[in-house]
């Protein structure tokens, strides 16, 4: 028990780490990259249960490796929660955000109602005895129900630029924006010497408010724009 205890502590430790670093943003998981990590997922959960029946993978070497596997989705969810936090705090405060019971307030229940089904999970609430596999698995739970507070579905337009899900775009990498169509706002943006956009629908009476914002933004950019070429002009 001891030896799981230690070695789901060190998975956790590191997958903070890992989690906090980003190595994997929401925009990367595309359905193709989703699809062949479910099919691997499932063949090597096929591969162990076969084990497990012919006595290659006993059960307490099955419930240390489930418990590291939770602990690490813990520490990886966790991580990531912590550095969108952060983040979000060192982009200032919000400027505008389009604010609904869909896009704010429903999304919170729900990464309320996944961190409660957490905690009953690790059996802290019940007479059930604690494991390993409870307490990691539940933790897991709450870590990804603290993930899912920092998401929001609609970008945030802050101080110093916007966040898209869990990306964060400077107002140095901000580009250009204009009306797909009627209550439809397209931004552009460069992430990783790429232009990409993004569409988000904007209510009818915050429309002047959020042009004036970006427009301002724009205005600003070219004044230093101008004023990087005077001084290499000089």
């Amino acid at each position: 028990m001891l030896w799981i205890i230690v070695s789901t502590f060190i998975v956790a430790t590191l997958s903070i780490y890992l989690g906090y670093k980003r190595l994997l943003y929401l925009d990367q998981i595309t359905p193709r990259r989703f699809s062949f990590t479910l099919l691997g997922v499932i063949f090597l959960f096929l591969i162990l249960q076969w084990m497990h029946r012919f006595g290659y993978f006993p059960e307490a070497i099955a419930g240390a490796v489930m418990a590291n596997v939770y602990a690490s989705l813990f520490g990886f969810f966790l991580g990531a929660a912590i550095q969108q936090f952060q983040q979000k705090r060192e982009f200032g405060e919000i400027l505008y955000v389009n604010r609904s019971f869909w896009t704010d307030i429903f999304p919170n229940l729900v990464a309320l109602g996944i961190i409660l089904f957490g905690i009953q999970r690790t059996a802290l609430l019940s007479d059930l005895p604690f494991t390993p596999i409870r307490v990691t698995s539940g933790l897991s739970i709450i870590a990804v129900g603290a993930y899912s507070f920092t998401i929001r579905l609609v970008p945030e337009i802050r101080k110093k630029g916007l966040i898209l899900l869990d990306r964060k775009i400077s107002w140095e990498n901000f580009f250009t924006y204009s009306w797909y169509s009627e209550g439809v706002i397209e931004i552009e943006y460069k992430l990783n010497d790429t232009i990409r956009s993004f569409k988000t629908m904007i209510p009818d009476e915050d429309e002047l408010f959020v042009e004036k914002i970006l427009s301002e933004k724009i205005a600003e950019k070219l004044e230093k724009d101008e004023f990087s070429e005077y001084e290499e002009l000089k």
